[in-house]
């Protein structure tokens, strides 16, 4: 009896450690390569362009890939979109229009609640970009960065 629980017991062991081997070959190294090329790439743009870091960075990634930051230039807050060979494509330094303000309309016109809007550069324009997803529809929308104005949303399902 001691042998088969021995026995039972060292194939679990072998089980999980194969799961676990699995995770961290295949799922958690790439994440983790992804997210360091990530800070890479923000690094090397604020560095190269002596760009104070004001803790906004993300990749757009529609009809083109864009990186996005929120940095201080001059001391003046600044939103720069570079591309994908890190040049940069446009600045915008001006007032920008409230995040809530544009969840608001958001939820009134979609009857969805958008939790996270990011920055984003579309259609040379730097926009607000959410995103929502549940079983039966995907939602996209845009808004100006600085008017709050709606630019468009593509809606795919129901």
């Amino acid at each position: 009896m001691k042998k088969h629980v021995f026995r039972i017991s060292v194939v679990i062991l072998v089980v999980i450690l194969a799961v676990v081997s699995f995770y961290m070959l295949y799922v958690h190294v790439p994440y983790y390569n992804y997210h360091h090329q990530l800070n890479t790439i923000r690094n090397q743009i604020c560095e190269e362009n002596n760009y104070e870091y004001m803790d906004y960075f993300s990749e757009y990634r529609g009809k083109d890939t864009y990186y996005m930051l929120k940095v201080k230039i001059n001391g003046v807050l600044s939103y720069v979109a570079y591309d994908q060979d890190l040049k940069l494509v446009d600045t915008y330094q001006g007032d920008v229009a409230n995040e809530e303000d544009v969840k608001k309309e958001i939820e009134n016109k979609y009857k969805t609640d958008i939790s996270q809007l990011d920055i984003a550069y579309e259609n040379q324009r730097f926009v607000y970009y959410g995103r929502q997803q549940n079983d039966d529809m995907l939602l996209y929308v845009y808004y100006d960065l600085a008017s709050g104005e709606f630019m468009k949303a593509v809606k795919l399902g129901e």
